[in-house]
């Protein structure tokens, strides 16, 4: 609508002005009646004239008074034209006016009712997306409820899992632990009867190494004996404590007189009775052989 505003203003404008210059023409050319009547009367000089001229002149007059007259209707018919068409001008104008402001004023209400449409449309938009919001929110809402029963079961599943398998752990336990008592007590019968059977044995091994010991000291300070040599000069019960080193064999390493009997020749006498009885009878048994490596030999041949 703005854009032919300004251009029917200026047809207005220059309408006008047309107009205007059509009755200021008019004006200046029709002669005023009253100019007539105040003209002083022209003094005309009698002649006599030709009556054809003057006739011809008056016609001449009345022609171009004629002329006149119709050049004035013409100009003002023109004027007249020229202003209807003007005036269907500026009505084609006014129409085409009222046309753009008529479908402007549609156009507006169109946009008006497609902008209310659009607003329409966006509420009914944010309702579904306030409802699709309300539901993923029940959805969820639901789901960490189910999640959390789920995992609630699971919890007490397992609960009852952990319950079952603890009470069969302590069971278990309870029964390794009753194993293990059974196989202590067990092990200590074993272990009692056996350090039994050994304090038995070692009481037995002792008594056989005891004897096996006496057994084999009577047998060397019997040999020593027979391989003795009383000395001329010695009478009387002498007697001498003699240290003996053996090796397995019986054979004698060293014979040292650790008690004196007070007589030189009866303790050299023995020395040589020792040395003389070599390889002495020793125990078979390496465990009593040990009590033979080093011995002292009471010597008393009387």
């Amino acid at each position: 609508m703005r854009k032919y505003f300004l251009p029917f203003l200026q047809s207005l404008a220059l309408h006008l002005s047309i107009i205007a210059l059509f009755f200021l023409n008019a004006s200046i050319e029709t002669p005023d009646p009253s100019a007539k009547q105040k003209k002083a009367p022209e003094i005309i000089k009698a002649t006599i004239l030709d009556e054809s001229v003057v006739i011809a002149k008056a016609n001449e007059l009345k022609q171009q008074q004629e002329n006149k007259k119709q050049l004035q209707k013409q100009q003002r018919d023109d004027y007249a034209r020229k202003l209807e068409q003007e005036k269907h001008h500026l009505q084609q104008l006014k129409d085409q006016r009222l046309q753009v402001e008529k479908e402007a004023k549609k156009l507006a209400e169109q946009r008006q009712a497609e902008v209310k449409n659009e607003q329409k449309k966006l509420q009914d938009i944010k309702k579904k997306l306030v409802l699709e919001q309300k539901k993923q929110q029940e959805t969820v809402r639901k789901r960490k409820a189910e999640a959390k029963r789920i995992a609630e079961k699971k919890r007490q599943a397992e609960a009852v899992k952990q319950e079952a398998a603890r009470k069969e752990a302590a069971k278990q336990q309870k029964i390794a632990a009753e194993k293990r008592q059974k196989e202590q007590e067990e092990k200590l019968r074993v272990a009692a009867a056996r350090e039994a059977e050994q304090s038995r044995q070692r009481a037995k091994n002792t008594r056989i190494a005891k004897k096996a010991s006496a057994d084999a000291r009577a047998l060397i300070k019997r040999k020593v004996t027979q391989n003795w040599n009383r000395p001329v000069s010695v009478s009387g019960k002498l007697r001498c404590k003699i240290r003996i080193g053996l090796i397995p064999s019986g054979d004698v390493m060293s014979v040292v007189v650790v008690e004196s009997s007070g007589n030189q020749l009866f303790d050299e006498s023995a020395e040589r009775a020792v040395r003389k009885a070599s390889p002495l009878p020793v125990p078979k048994d390496p465990n009593v052989f040990q009590g033979f490596r080093s011995f002292n030999l009471e010597f008393a041949p009387d």
